[in-house]
């Protein structure tokens, strides 16, 4: 039996973990899918610095290699190594001073000391009740005259810390350029030099990536699956492009008060990408006809839609065997979720959230200005205060990149009721969504079916999503709608959607679950095999 090769182009910028990334779970869920396909073999080829991040998504996926393989660039790029030398050195255990300590020390003897003397000084009633702590008075005044000698390198080491503060005025110029380094360090996507080098550097590993492609004649046919990637159309051979959303058009404002200038040159070489770009893959009819066609001019017989098969978490947390399965699988999710605390953002508040039993909603998203968490804080905080729920939120994002989710959650002491995870396992993933009461989706724009509906009724629970066009294109059941969707643009809907769906779980978990084995007839083969036949057809035509 002959066998077809086929390409996959990756281009991921350094320190992304694919693990945590949607369309990462997507390639995950797309290559688990070829082991239905013994006559297709598929060559993925990335950057040097994604190889390991490739490795690590495949392993916490459950992902077997007997179907492709990985190819990229042999050596990172020195500049590259330098910066991730930096960043190790950087998240290094800081081990205290010999200072640090012996202050320390002195510090946590004086607080002693002073703890007691109060508390003998509170508890007195009367003169004499007062002459313990004048002896005390006492005897520590010849203490410390004894030790007095020994007191002087304390001395010392105050006098040389005045003294080091007094350099750091002096060099304080110095001081700034320092600082400054460190943040362009920190933060190299915002800084204009540190973006020229990245643009050179990515330049130079794109021309490496197609040296190898070239080299690689037996692939008939390449696929892309974003338009992030400008070099993927710079490859000779016959070409796929998927499209899942081009979200910057829909939320520019949202998007520039994120990331600024920066987006809009992404935006620009997004455009760029589709215009130039052969054939065309979407997750749904609503991108292809409203963004490619309506949008871009692009010609609708270029386009092929292949929906999203559903994405299954129960795996990951059930149990089998034993006297009682589900209450295995239920106390194996309270320890992975005890285990999802501690990844938490804001760890001042966790102990509010440690009882998992008293009942949270969970959303699971990144936190950028088309999820619309805003609308959602706004809906949760009104059923919270009014509605009396008892119900925590768990987001699974990380909002210091969106000041206003910040400062809502603030503004509105939610502290102690909104917690936000971030870079969750699939099974601590899985863990959450089975132990939540209602899983949420408020999502304004998204490139197919959101994976919240399958993820969450895999293990059993129910689901309040925003009536987008993309949802209502595979759900399309009147009953799951009705129970199912709220305007996402109407906080207040949200809330009804939300409270409606906790007070009639069990109906609505019933109605859904029902669906959701519809659904679960298409497998990601079927979605491997639709992909085939469209690149089996451009290559034989093009």
């Amino acid at each position: 039996m002959s066998v077809k090769n086929y390409g996959i182009y990756l281009s991921y910028p350094p320190g992304v973990d694919l693990r945590h990334e949607g369309l990462g779970r997507y390639l995950a869920a797309f290559l688990k899918g070829t082991s239905g396909r013994d006559d297709v073999h598929f060559v993925l080829v990335c950057p040097s610095w994604s190889k390991k991040s490739l490795e690590e998504l495949f392993l916490s996926e459950g992902v077997q290699k007997n179907r492709f393989e990985v190819v990229s660039p042999n050596k990172e790029p020195l500049i590259l190594k330098l910066y991730e030398a930096y960043l190790r050195y950087k998240k290094r255990a800081k081990k205290p001073t010999i200072i640090d300590r012996v202050l320390g020390a002195f510090s946590w003897g004086y607080k002693k000391i002073t703890d007691y003397l109060e508390a003998r000084l509170i508890a007195a009633h009367s003169v004499s009740s007062l002459i313990p702590l004048l002896l005390i008075g006492v005897f520590g005044a010849l203490l410390f005259l004894l030790c007095s000698p020994l007191l002087v390198p304390v001395i010392l080491l105050v006098a040389l810390s005045k003294m080091t503060f007094f350099v750091k005025r002096v060099t304080r110029p110095l001081s700034r350029r320092i600082f400054r380094l460190k943040a362009v360090l920190s933060a190299p996507k915002e800084d204009a030099l540190i973006l020229r080098l990245y643009k050179g550097m990515e330049s130079v590993e794109s021309k490496r990536m197609l040296e190898l492609i070239d080299s690689l004649s037996h692939v008939l046919a390449w696929y892309s699956p974003t338009a992030f990637w400008p070099a993927f159309n710079d490859i000779k051979a016959p070409k796929l492009m998927c499209i899942p959303d081009v979200v910057l058009t829909d939320f520019p404002v949202g998007f520039s008060n994120v990331g600024g200038e920066r987006f809009l040159r992404v935006f620009g070489e997004i455009e760029e990408t589709i215009y130039a770009g052969q054939n065309y893959v979407t997750y749904s009819g609503a991108v292809k006809w409203d963004t490619l066609v309506d949008r871009y001019a692009i010609n609708p017989s270029k386009v092929s839609v292949i929906h999203h098969a559903p994405n299954s978490l129960n795996k990951w947390v059930e149990v089998t065997g034993g006297v009682n399965p589900e209450e295995a699988s239920h106390s194996l999710c309270l320890d992975l979720f005890r285990k999802a605390l501690l990844k938490s953002v804001d760890s001042k508040h966790l102990a509010t959230f440690s009882n998992p039993e008293a009942g949270f909603l969970f959303y699971a998203s990144q936190i950028r200005p088309n999820k619309n968490v805003l609308s959602l804080l706004r809906a949760y905080e009104y059923l919270l205060r009014s509605k009396f729920i008892g119900h925590k939120l768990i987001l699974t994002g990380n909002p210091n990149g969106m000041a206003d989710v910040i400062k809502f959650i603030k503004d509105n002491f939610l502290e102690n009721d909104v917690l936000c995870l971030h870079s969750l396992t699939v099974q601590e993933l899985a863990a959450c969504y089975k132990l939540a009461d209602l899983a949420v989706n408020p999502s304004l724009s998204e490139g197919g079916c959101p994976f919240t509906f399958t993820e969450a009724l895999s293990v059993g629970t129910p689901v309040a999503m925003a009536r987008i066009a993309v949802a209502e294109e595979v759900l399309n059941d009147d009953e799951v709608q009705e129970l199912t969707f709220f305007d996402p643009y109407d906080w207040k809907d949200m809330a009804k959607r939300i409270q409606l769906s906790l007070h009639n779980r069990e109906e609505v978990l019933a109605v859904q679950t029902q669906f959701y084995k519809k659904l679960s007839l298409r497998s990601w083969t079927d979605v491997v095999n639709e992909h085939v036949d469209v690149l089996d057809s451009i290559s034989s035509r093009d």
